[in-house]
């Protein structure tokens, strides 16, 4: 399963771009990518909307690989 950052890649999008369609800060979202914080369920919508992908797929990935790494 793909990461968020492989997914806005995919769409071809600079961090930039992205935080600008999403209303945020790019610097959060690097900190979203990295998985130093959780968006609201608000912002994971919007994320939906952006990458036109459903929220589990889009941040699903993030919580196994946290689990993943968590357990080390």
């Amino acid at each position: 399963m793909k990461n968020i950052k492989e997914i806005r890649a995919d769409r071809n999008l600079s961090q930039q771009e992205a935080a600008d369609l999403l209303d945020i800060s790019k610097e959060y979202l690097s900190m979203i990518e990295c998985g130093k914080r959780n968006p609201s369920d608000a912002l994971k919508e919007k994320f939906s909307l952006v990458y036109k992908l459903p929220v589990t797929d889009i941040f699903l990935s993030i919580q196994e690989t946290k689990r993943y790494s968590d357990d080390f």
